[in-house]
């Protein structure tokens, strides 16, 4: 029996906006982990907040903003790729709700309950979407949108071997979870979505779309694209974890590059038509400049990971998420090409990255920019969903 091809639409059901859109429940619920998530560092140095937030840090930005935009987006996009039911009340709220009290838990400090608590999460969404799939029978929604699954899957079975105490088992073991889960969660969705989505980001309005805006030529050479993306990714972590980081983020860097070039390879002929294309390639260089630095100077490689996580997935995703709410909030078409307020979040996402990296390149800065990061970062947060929030509650005309 053949497969009915997708339509790009859900099929039409009984699914509230908020439910059938879930990026408008999970944008503003991210938002507000990555501003919880930062301000324990002020909190802590200024004596408010007990607990050193060293471990409650990471899990709130990677598991509580990174997934919510995740959950937000693909909630959003998997049912119309595949023309299938919107997602439900019951099923958006169900996620939600256990997706907040992994936060709650992870801010109180108990981490492997929350992580117990995450790791359903994440895998009752992981069936949510799989149900669409396999249940009814549907088409493969394009191959990133695969990679993406695949990297949720992977962060629901690092979050279930930390619950499980697994993490301990020997020291190479650790730090292949925490790759996994802190980089390839992020890293692979960026990547998957990335080959579908950012050439869109280079077209000109009023003209058709074009090979050299960025496009790939076809389903199958973008499929062996992003499975040798994805292969040389995870092994990258394997070979930083057994002991060689030089080696490890010099694979990962090349295949960020090798990737960028042979999927997207428009976006680097032409002028960016506009400030979000223009932040976006700048977001790309931020996160393959992370993996180049850390190749070259592997002992402060915790300051260089958060060129990748502030510069590089930060920015990447707030464009994402940008471009996914003008589409569904309103039309992007009446917006001008030059944004001044994006170039304001853009300079600021790059302070950031030098205040934070600098509290770990010379140590008697540490404590006061940690706070000044922290705060920096709260305020682009908070412009962006200042920029949007309106919009959330409507329909796009």
């Amino acid at each position: 029996m053949a497969k009915p091809p997708p339509t790009y639409e859900v099929r039409e059901g009984k699914s509230p906006l908020w439910a059938s859109e879930p990026f408008r429940v999970f944008f503003p619920l991210g938002i507000l982990a990555a501003v919880f998530g930062l301000a324990l560092w002020p909190l802590h140095y200024a004596g408010w907040w007990p607990l050193y937030p060293a471990i409650q840090h990471p899990r709130l930005l990677i598991f509580g903003f990174g997934s919510a935009f995740v959950f937000g987006f693909l909630g959003t996009a998997w049912p119309r790729f595949l023309g299938s039911a919107a997602l439900g009340a019951a099923e958006v709220s169900a996620t939600a709700l256990t997706w907040l009290v992994a936060q709650f838990l992870y801010a109180r400090g108990q981490i492997g309950t929350g992580d117990w608590v995450m790791a359903l999460t994440t895998t009752g969404f992981l069936f949510i979407l799989a149900r669409r799939l396999f249940a009814e029978g549907r088409e493969w929604p394009p191959p990133g949108f695969s990679l993406a699954f695949l990297a949720v899957a992977m962060g629901a079975a690092v979050q279930l071997a930390w619950a499980m105490g697994w993490g301990s088992l020997s020291v190479g073991w650790s730090h292949f979870l925490r790759l996994v889960a802190y980089q390839g969660f992020l890293l692979l969705p960026v990547m998957g979505v990335g080959s579908y989505l950012f050439a869109r980001f280079f077209a000109v309005p009023g003209k058709p779309a074009s090979r050299p805006a960025g496009k790939p030529e076809g389903r199958g050479r973008r499929v062996w694209i992003l499975a040798a993306t994805g292969l040389a990714i995870l092994i990258s972590f394997i070979i930083e974890a057994v002991g060689h980081p030089r080696s490890g983020n010099a694979l990962r860097f090349s295949t960020v590059v090798a990737w960028a070039l042979l999927a997207l390879p428009g976006i680097w002929r032409m002028r960016a038509p506009g400030t979000r294309p223009w932040a976006l390639r700048m977001g790309l260089v931020l996160m393959a400049g992370g993996f180049l630095c850390r190749a070259l100077w592997p002992t402060p490689m915790f300051a260089f990971e958060h060129l990748l996580f502030l510069g590089g997935f930060t920015l990447v995703i707030l464009l994402t998420a940008d471009r996914v709410i003008l589409g569904h909030c309103d039309d992007p078409a009446r917006f001008p090409a030059r944004s001044p307020i994006w170039r304001w979040l853009v300079w600021g996402l790059v302070l950031t990255v030098a205040t934070r990296m600098t509290a770990d390149l010379v140590p008697s800065t540490r404590v006061s920019h940690h706070i000044y990061a922290a705060l920096m970062l709260i305020l682009v947060a908070g412009l962006w969903l200042g920029m949007h929030l309106r919009r959330l509650g409507r329909r796009a005309p």
